[in-house]
């Protein structure tokens, strides 16, 4: 049996041991002092231990009822039900689990100052804070229960991956009013170099916590839990999609969101990003009095979207979907792409008026502003300049951007074509290239840490995808007063529908025609009011957040 299993069976199966205190000591002088200033915990019971390396010292976290240390605990620790958790500070080195053990501490005695942590985040700390020269902490009155100035969002935004849906939730996070609002973002510990780029954007009155360590599950559930992950349908057709949670599951992710956040009271938990069933589960099982999940894009063609053979959200999606019916509010990116999610998922969501949409917001300032920055990127002012950006990946159709583009240099060779971004196909996309000859027409530039500047260099802007929600990229261009040529789908007509781009056939011969309209000098566009736009999404955000 490891550690974690040893805590966990002891936090399981053992009753809190009254008069009983854990400490967990490096200096074991200042604890001395500390005990002699509250006699009442001098007479308990102590197990005086320096490290976590027995079962035996492991097991006295889950069943002491003062656990007191001045060393990080382990990420599997969560505070018990009776239990009283005290941190004594003599650490600068916030990482992520000691920020997560701060918000489950009763008492926090500073022998190092806060300083290093977001005032945001200190105020989210429920524990009574004292300062090293008094912790006689029984002496101490509790800290008087105010009532909270702002409602906390807690929000899981997809991994801050390079794609839209992390540049729609930092536009979210820019736009929500942060007098009225307090998010907290939660996302994994380690995040790889891009990620953590886009990490790093988040403003800085945002809180960030970010997971250590694995979900903590007790022996008795193990099998249940492996049941209810391999085997989804079968959970869906025996309990029906408004029972498909069973009370064993929701109680293992209602313990993990304990352990994630502690003591904080959350108003509105929201599951941003929509595609990964632990955050959903997490989110889904919470006891937040609002729960919402988004929809990004028409959710059945995610569902049935490949990557060569295999599925690439099928397995998540088995579980997410039926879990919609956990949600108050089931939010699409635009109207349109709402009717056909609607209308492709009736048979699952019991209770459809709770699908509703609202556009994403856009930071017009931060586009504009980066816009003008100097890009190191060479655009030949002799050629018509094409550009497209987005993930390398299947349902952008890349490949059938660049067949278009092909076909359109038999006619018009005097234009290239830049494709932004990184993605799964992008090793295929560039044989294509070559296959075709296009090695000096068709430029794939990977990621672009700012890549306005290009978009506002060039020509036109093209979109190829076969189905999106709301893409972020056309409102981008919008903002940057582009030329657009865009495939015919929802989520791209709810944006240029009214003449603010060119709506083509979702077809290689569209996207051939519609840019050759452009290059022969097709301008019949109409001018995007982003000001108004955003005024109007920002309400639409408003109103599903306040609404009871």
């Amino acid at each position: 049996m490891n550690l974690k299993q040893s805590y966990l069976k002891s936090w399981l199966e053992e009753e809190i041991v009254k008069d009983t205190i854990v400490l967990i000591v490096k200096e074991v002088a200042f604890f001395e002092k500390f005990l002699s200033v509250n006699p009442s915990l001098k007479r308990m019971k102590q197990y005086l231990i320096d490290s976590f390396d027995s079962a035996e010292n492991i097991e006295w976290l889950g069943k002491a009822e003062y656990v007191i240390s001045d060393i990080e605990l382990p990420t599997f620790f969560a505070k018990k039900a009776g239990q009283i958790y005290i941190q004594i500070l003599h650490t600068e080195n916030y990482n992520a689990n000691f920020k997560r053990l701060l918000l489950h501490a009763d008492y926090i005695i500073e022998q190092n100052n806060l300083e290093i942590l977001t005032e945001n985040f200190k105020k989210l700390i429920a524990g009574q804070i004292l300062p090293v020269d008094n912790y006689s902490f029984f002496e101490c009155k509790k800290k008087p229960v105010t009532k909270k100035s702002k409602k906390i969002i807690v929000m899981y935004c997809g991994g801050f991956k390079n794609n839209g849906i992390t540049s729609s939730a930092l536009n979210l996070m820019r736009n929500l009013n942060k007098e009225k609002y307090q998010i907290v973002v939660i996302e994994a510990e380690n995040l790889s170099y891009y990620e953590q780029l886009n990490f790093n954007k988040i403003p800085a009155h945002v809180v960030k916590v970010q997971i250590p360590g694995d979900i903590n599950i007790f022996p008795n559930e193990e099998q249940a839990f492996l049941d209810f992950h391999s085997h989804p349908l079968e959970h869906l057709m025996k309990n029906g999609p408004t029972k498909f949670l069973t009370e064993e599951i929701k109680a293992i992710y209602q313990r993990e969101w304990n352990r994630v956040l502690g003591n904080i009271s959350v108003d509105i938990a929201l599951d941003f990003d929509g595609y990964f069933k632990y955050w959903t589960l997490l989110v889904a099982s919470s006891n937040s009095p609002k729960k919402i999940i988004y929809q990004h894009n028409e959710m059945m063609q995610e569902y049935s979207k490949k990557l060569g053979k295999e599925f690439k959200h099928q397995a998540d999606l088995n579980i997410i979907f039926p879990v919609y019916n956990y949600f108050d509010v089931i939010v699409s990116v635009s109207k349109q792409t709402g009717e056909v999610n609607k209308q492709h998922l009736e048979h699952i969501v019991q209770d459809t008026s709770k699908m509703t949409y609202i556009h994403n917001l856009i930071d017009y300032e931060y586009i504009l502003r980066s816009s003008k920055e100097v890009s190191d990127i060479d655009l030949s002012a002799d050629t018509f300049n094409f550009v497209t950006m987005g993930r390398l990946s299947p349902e952008k159709n890349h490949q059938g951007l660049i067949k278009a583009f092909h076909q359109l240099q038999k006619k018009r060779a005097d234009s290239q074509l830049f494709i932004i971004g990184l993605g799964e196909l992008e090793e295929e996309l560039k044989q294509y290239i070559i296959d075709l000859e296009l090695e000096n027409k068709v430029h794939i530039l990977g990621q672009l840490e700012n890549p306005f500047p290009v978009l506002k260099a060039c020509d036109a802007f093209v979109l190829s995808s076969i189905h999106e929600g709301q893409p972020m990229v056309l409102l981008e261009c919008l903002v940057l007063e582009k030329k657009i040529v865009s495939t015919n789908i929802p989520g791209s007509y709810s944006l240029l529908k009214n003449g603010y781009g060119l709506l083509v056939d979702s077809t290689v011969e569209g996207l051939a025609e519609g840019m050759e309209k452009v290059m022969l000098g097709y301008n019949d566009f109409k001018q995007f009011d982003y000001k108004a736009y955003n005024r109007t999404a920002r309400q639409m955000l408003e109103d599903v957040l306040e609404k009871e």
